[in-house]
């Protein structure tokens, strides 16, 4: 699954530098045919640039969003749903172990 993602956002990310690089000559082609100011020329290429970068960052938000989504719906936990399971375990094997070399049983305590 991770190999998927990765090859998603790399497919993502490919379109979105050969669009720029698109862009970017057809407006330096503009621009040296005289159909365009140099100023206004860069203005676009800016504004576009903005743009992409604005949906960049909120294509990566959404496809987090899905993946946390996907993740949960296959029944994994999150990192710190792990940590706190794991955390519990420990304090357990460690009674345990502690209870083993005193010798204690503790289903015959009682508390």
């Amino acid at each position: 699954m991770n190999d998927w993602i990765k090859k998603g956002f790399l497919i993502g990310l490919g379109a979105t530098v050969a669009s720029k690089e698109k862009a970017d000559k057809i407006l330096n082609d503009l621009s040296k045919s005289g159909s365009a100011a140099a100023e206004e020329t860069q203005s676009y290429l800016n504004t576009l640039s903005d743009k992409g970068k604005y949906k960049k960052e909120q294509w990566q938000s959404e496809l987090k969003e899905e993946i946390k989504e996907a993740i949960q719906e296959l029944g994994f936990v999150s990192l710190n749903e792990y940590n706190t399971l794991k955390a519990r375990v420990d304090a357990l094997e460690a009674r345990l172990y502690k209870n083993e070399q005193t010798g204690e049983n503790e289903t015959n305590t009682e508390k």
